[in-house]
Parts: C-alpha cells; sequence; structure tokens
C-alpha cells in the first residue's frame, strides 16, 4: 500500500473518530451531581460507602468522607478520579484551590471552585 494512501486513511480515520465524538456529546466534561459522585465514587473504591459528599457548585469536583477518611474526587474529561487525602498542601488560586498530594499517581489537583467554596474546603481538609 502506498504511503499516501495509508496517510489518507489514518487522517479520514481521526477525522470519523472526532466528528462522532463530537456528535454523541463525548467532547464535553462530564457534571456530577450528588448521586452521580456516590456511583462513580463507589465503582473507583469498591467496598467504600460514602458517608458524606460535598459538591462543587461547577460538578466537577467533591470531597468525600468514607470510612473515617477524606477523598477528593475530581473530573477529568468523561471519568472521575478520586484520592484519598492524606495532608495534602493546599494552595489557593483565583479560580480555585490546587491540592498537593503525596501520590506520584496525581501529584496535582487543580479544582475549580468558587471563593466561598475554595475557603469552605481548605478549613474541611485542614481539620482532617
Amino acid at each position: 500500500m502506498p504511503i499516501w494512501l495509508l496517510g489518507a486513511f489514518v487522517v479520514v480515520g481521526l477525522i470519523a473518530i472526532w466528528v462522532a465524538m463530537r456528535f454523541y456529546g463525548y467532547d464535553k466534561p462530564l457534571t456530577l451531581d450528588e448521586d452521580a459522585a456516590r456511583r462513580e465514587f463507589m465503582a473507583d473504591n469498591p467496598g467504600l460507602e460514602p458517608d458524606d459528599i460535598r459538591m462543587a457548585k461547577t460538578g466537577q469536583a467533591a470531597l468525600v468522607r468514607a470510612n473515617g477518611n477524606l477523598h477528593v474526587l475530581w473530573v477529568m474529561g468523561q471519568d472521575v478520579a478520586t484520592h484519598v487525602l492524606d495532608a495534602p498542601q493546599i494552595i489557593p488560586t483565583n479560580s480555585g484551590l490546587v491540592l498537593t498530594l503525596r501520590d506520584f499517581a496525581a501529584p496535582r489537583v487543580k479544582l475549580e471552585l468558587a471563593p466561598d467554596e475554595a475557603s469552605t474546603w481548605t478549613a474541611l481538609i485542614e481539620k482532617t
């Protein structure tokens, strides 16, 4: 197969994937409510039942208390990630908070929060 034909197949395939993602709405980030956050947390942490969930107004993050520990849940595209908050460094920003975690998989988490939420979340995180 000539290289130009292979290149054309690749380009057309990528464009078709992009169009399909736009058509089905997969180009927009996931937005959570409390029930969706509960389901996603339990799927990410089998065996843990959330005791309390505090959602961000944006629907892009949540603080989850489960089994005596505080976890942060945040949206990454169409999926979520959760991590236990074990003495994170909290850096306030204009758009929310940046948490520096002791986890090589997610060393920094940027949370988009309203100013009043940022102060509340900082107090909740520092309390644990």
